[in-house]
């Protein structure tokens, strides 16, 4: 389950047709919430290390801080099934964290459809930072509407990674339901993000293109990061 770093296995994070996401949401029990969130932290460094990563990071609801949710991105299936046969993630999450889970954990598998922004020297998020806000808002679309939306949110990307306060901006679509799409994204504090959902661009697109082509209305995930990204 992985940020590109310094570890054996860190590659470069530009997409491939063949790179895996995993979005995997972790509910702990009451009482246990921060042991579970610790024991979670601990597998990043060792998940990152693991061949074929490219990002691992962690995160929790800022409502409800037993929900716990991992971004990781892998080079291929492969790499994602050797890292969970691997001895840090039998050791870590199936013996000390599944017992403390309210369920088993929700694993959604998908494709990212954006590049990551690499420019040098551009604001980078971190952990734990007051105010900083992690968003994952999910697009359920028409069938016949999947091209539209995906071409609407990637015309976004450019103009919204320019505003201030945009830390992250990518967008991914499900491997099991090419219907569903979800961005994430990372801002300085909410009221960067408020602007953001105020922008001409954020109406053209969002508002004006996207909006209409959805089942039902889009929804978001509010999150805090409490793992440090490389």
């Amino acid at each position: 389950m992985g940020t590109a770093g310094a570890g054996q296995g860190a590659v470069s994070p530009a997409p491939a047709t063949d790179q895996v996401t995993v979005l995997a949401q972790f509910v702990a029990k009451p009482g246990r919430e921060d042991d579970v969130c610790e024991t979670l932290l601990r597998v990043v460094e060792p998940s990152r290390g693991d061949a074929g990563n490219v990002s691992y990071d962690l995160h929790r609801l800022k409502n409800n801080r037993a929900a716990i949710y991992l971004l990781a991105n892998w080079v291929d299936r492969s790499s994602f099934d050797q890292h969970m046969a691997g001895a840090t993630v039998r050791t870590l999450i199936s013996e000390r964290t599944m017992p403390n889970l309210v369920a088993p954990p929700v694993v959604c598998l998908a494709r990212p459809l954006s590049t990551p922004d690499t420019r040098p020297g551009r604001p980078r998020p971190s952990a734990n930072t007051n105010g900083q806000v992690t968003l994952v808002p999910f697009f359920t679309i028409k069938p016949d509407e999947v091209d539209a939306v995906r071409d609407a949110h990637l015309a976004m990307l450019g103009p919204t990674r320019s505003e201030p306060g945009c830390l992250d901006y990518d967008l991914y679509q499900s491997r099991e339901d090419p219907r569903v799409m979800f961005f994430y994204e990372n801002w300085s504090d909410q009221s960067t993000l408020d602007r953001h959902m105020n922008t001409p661009n954020f109406y053209r697109y969002v508002r004006g293109e996207v909006d209409t082509r959805l089942v039902v209305p889009w929804t978001a995930l509010t999150m805090t990061m409490v793992s440090q990204p490389q």
